[in-house]
Parts: C-alpha cells; sequence; structure tokens
C-alpha cells in the first residue's frame, strides 16, 4: 500500500510532542510495510519519512528538482528523508508550477493520504486527493490545513445538494497519531 504523507513543512519550531507523533507515525508506516511517499521537502513528511526509513520502509520523495543538483542547491532540501527521489519529467517556468506539478504527480499513486498540518500546499494537496477519491485520514492535533479542508469539506457538504459532490473520497477525521494508527491497521495498512 502507498502512503502519502503531506503537512507542515515551515514551522519555525515543532513541540516534542509533534516529534514523537512523527516518530510514532513512520515507525508504524516503516513496519508495516507500506510505501511512504512524500514531497521530499522538510517538516512533519520529513519527520515521518525518517522514522519509516529507520524501521525499513521504502519512502519516495516527489521533488520539485529536477536532478539532485537542483533538489538540493536550488530548493535547498533534505535527503536523509526518503530513500529514492522521484524527479519531475518536465521543467515548469515557476517554483510554484513545479511544487503544483510535483504533488499533481504524487497524489494519483497515493492509497491514503495522511495529513498533518500545513498550510496553502497542503490545503491544495488535500483537495486533489479529495477529488482523486482518496481515503484521506486528517490529523487534528497538528490543525492547519487540515483544520482549514475540514471547515471547508463540512461547511461544503452542509449546503451541497449533490450528493455526487462527495465523490467516493472517504475523509477520515481523527484527533491524534495514535488513533490515525488504530484507523490504518483497520484499513489493513
Amino acid at each position: 500500500m502507498k502512503i502519502t504523507v503531506y503537512g507542515g513543512t515551515n514551522n519555525k519550531e515543532y513541540t516534542p510532542k509533534q516529534m514523537q507523533a512523527c516518530e510514532k507515525l513512520g515507525e508504524y508506516l516503516g513496519k508495516s510495510g507500506a510505501t511512504v511517499l512524500t514531497g521530499a521537502c522538510r517538516g512533519f513528511p520529513y519527520y515521518v519519512g525518517k522514522a519509516a526509513i529507520k524501521h525499513g520502509a521504502k519512502v519516495l520523495g516527489y521533488t520539485p528538482g529536477m536532478n539532485l543538483d537542483e533538489h538540493i542547491k536550488v530548493y535547498d532540501f533534505p535527503t536523509d528523508g526518503v530513500t529514492d527521489l522521484v524527479y519531475p519529467k518536465v521543467k515548469y517556468p515557476t517554483m510554484s508550477e513545479s511544487f503544483l506539478r510535483r504533488s499533481m504527480d504524487m497524489t494519483p499513486f497515493s492509497d491514503v493520504v495522511i495529513a498533518m498540518g500545513g498550510s496553502w500546499g497542503t490545503f491544495g494537496e488535500l483537495l486533489m486527493s479529495f477529488m482523486l477519491k482518496r481515503t484521506i485520514i486528517l490529523i487534528e492535533e497538528f490543525e492547519g490545513a487540515v483544520k482549514a479542508f475540514e471547515d471547508a469539506y463540512d461547511f461544503f457538504g452542509a449546503r451541497d445538494i449533490n450528493p455526487a459532490v462527495h465523490n467516493g473520497a472517504k475523509i477520515i477525521k481523527v484527533k491524534t497519531v495514535d488513533e490515525c494508527i488504530q484507523k490504518m491497521s483497520k484499513l489493513k495498512v
């Protein structure tokens, strides 16, 4: 199973509780035999990826960089949170387009998406995951884009008379990483 981890990458600080949650999720994913997909960047996905590798997972990092040199020098992204980098096939004119394309390349290969906080990029990835009918686990303790997506989902869901809008995506709201792991074990992850 392929599990994509989206989440906060621009935090100035990470609390010990958040770091423990990332380690716990990464350990679970590593031991479960899942392949983990991330944006090959910093933040929560990076820490989950590092822990997953430590526990035996393959972690595919979808980088906006065209090659390793660009991944490191232009984007200033680490390499130790992934086992393999996946490079784009086309060079895009702007960094914003490169980041969007990275997410568009990664999301269709996800069986389950896990969201931990985040900002605009994570919100866009969640919307894309919803449109692609993925199972999405929103970990509420990380707030950020997770909270904004929950609010948007609830807002439109309450007002929309067209049931097709919910299109088969499965939204699972959990409070903590522990609850996320419990839900994933029921999904056979």
